[in-house]
């Protein structure tokens, strides 16, 4: 049974008895990140922003949000999964043939078994990676082979003119016949006679036509689902050693997982299909038929985990902490692209990572997502720092979201909270985006996102005093099912309503 807690919630924990020296050592250890201590038997429990299944003191708990249901969280993970899978692979090719828990960093890793577990557990293309399989197994790739095999001549059953010139051809094999024999009466006999004596084959080689599943396509199957299985192997060895919030969840998906796939491997036609040479990445049958096609594509994405370009972070995020505020943070970036590509009809013509240091000595990973539109380059950044006395004229500020059209910067910050009055963004974050707005060079617009069902008119304080949308402050209501303010918010800023009236 799973009891419910929620986010950002205090909860005092008693224990039966105040524990021992040794027991509140291990205890404040197992759960430092969650747990305090009041005084006595008396804990002090909050899971902070983490939204997901936990467990603590051997029962199970699942720690929800009171901004978003857990259908909204779920289909928020499901988006930010999705984005997660495709964007990498958009402007790179396979590189690997093989993955291994050696050649790459946990971060790697950690995004293979996240993109694992949607496929399996969720879907590809479509369908869950296992129903592809069974797609394989109403019709495994096959091939017919010839083979030749000595057979005892009273069992041959395929006779052709090769047959008789391996007879002929092959007198070793050859038994002399009584007089009386029967079969010195045969064709066959009398063509073998040496020296007026009859002669008989005792074997006949024949050619055999059989149906064999050991094709390179079924073996590069089969070395898909051994690297997958190694995977969960890692997973399972890594949640053994570890303590992160979520562990509870990722231990039982990747339990799943394995089982799903050692269910595959149990597949008849494995048995006989030997080890992988060489992929056969140019085989129609893994380019077209159905079920192969589709798991040779995830495979093709599935081993370029190493080179996604997305903070190490997000993975994190996303696989150990579950941290809710940070989830929505990625998720609201990830919509921001969507929209202005949907908005512009256009794809993103390239995609960028860096990583640096700032002021305080803090690792800080940024993503850029750039448009080209009528001959001018649209980018959306994720953490882009603007520094003190370079790009802004006091302090370093550093908003979660940044695009820059026509000679202006339009900034976005997420905050996956709201005042419970009003259901509107909270007033020190809206004050905040008075700062990025005086202190940022080329500031156009500011605008704070929030968690909220809101569908009126999107909060907005021009900075000249009239209606224009593309120089100002104000808040945009943003969650799944509720996209349309920040919508209408980015046909102002990238000029589409005047072209519709155009």
């Amino acid at each position: 049974m799973t009891d419910g807690l929620s986010e950002l919630t205090d909860y005092v924990v008693a224990f039966d008895a105040v524990l021992t020296a040794e027991e509140e050592q291990r205890v404040l250890q197992d759960y430092k990140k969650v747990l305090s201590k009041l005084h006595g038997a008396y804990y002090l429990l909050n899971y902070d922003n983490f939204v997901g299944v936990t467990s603590f003191c051997g029962r199970t708990y699942q720690v929800s949000s009171n901004k978003l249901s857990v259908a909204e969280i779920e289909s928020m993970n499901q988006y930010i999964s999705s984005k997660m899978a495709l964007l990498p692979y958009y402007y790179h090719n396979p590189v690997q043939n093989h993955w291994t828990d050696s050649s790459s960093g946990e971060a790697e890793q950690l995004h293979q078994w996240y993109f694992l577990r949607e496929a399996l557990l969720v879907e590809w293309e479509g369908a869950p990676l296992a129903d592809w399989w069974r797609m394989i197994d109403r019709d495994p790739h096959h091939l017919m082979v010839h083979d030749i095999e000595d057979t005892p001549a009273w069992s041959v059953r395929n006779v052709s003119p090769d047959t008789a010139e391996a007879i002929i051809r092959r007198p070793d094999t050859w038994v002399a016949l009584p007089a009386d024999s029967a079969l010195s009466h045969t064709a066959v006999a009398q063509k073998l006679q040496v020296n007026g004596r009859s002669y008989f084959p005792s074997t006949v080689r024949q050619r055999l036509n059989r149906l064999t599943y050991d094709t390179p396509e079924n073996r590069m199957m089969k070395h898909i689902l051994q690297q997958f299985l190694d995977l969960t192997e890692w997973m399972e060895a890594r949640v053994k050693n570890s303590t992160f919030f979520n562990r509870t969840e990722v231990e039982r998906d990747n339990r799943s997982m394995n089982h799903i796939l050692h269910e595959l491997s149990l597949s008849a036609w494995m048995e006989e299909t030997s080890e992988l040479t060489a992929p056969p990445h140019a085989s129609t049958v893994l380019q077209r038929k159905v079920g192969y096609r589709q798991w040779h594509s995830f495979y093709q994405h599935w081993m370029l985990g190493g080179r996604f370009p997305l903070p190490d972070d997000l993975v994190r995020t996303m696989v150990d902490t579950r941290d809710i505020a940070k989830m929505y943070e990625y998720w609201c970036f990830f919509t921001v692209v969507d929209v202005v590509e949907e908005q512009l009809s256009l794809e993103p013509g390239a995609i960028s990572t860096w990583q640096e240091i700032d002021e305080h000595g803090q690792l800080v990973e940024g993503l850029c997502i750039s448009f080209s539109y009528e001959d001018q380059e649209l980018p959306v950044y994720y953490n882009k720092r603007f520094i003190g006395g370079k790009e802004s004229y006091s302090q370093t500020y550093k908003p979660d979201i940044s695009l820059f059209w026509k000679g202006k910067w339009h900034h976005f910050d997420a905050k996956f909270k709201i005042d419970a009055k009003s259901n509107a963004a909270k007033k020190e974050d809206i004050d905040k985006m008075h700062t990025y707005r005086d202190a940022i060079g080329q500031t156009g617009s500011v605008r704070v996102l929030y968690p909220s069902d809101e569908t009126k008119e999107p909060m907005f304080y021009p900075a000249k005093g009239d209606s224009l949308l593309t120089e100002g402050v104000g808040s945009v209501a943003l969650k799944p099912g509720n996209l349309s303010g920040l919508e209408g918010v980015m046909m102002e800023l990238l000029g589409m309503k005047e072209r519709l009236k155009l």
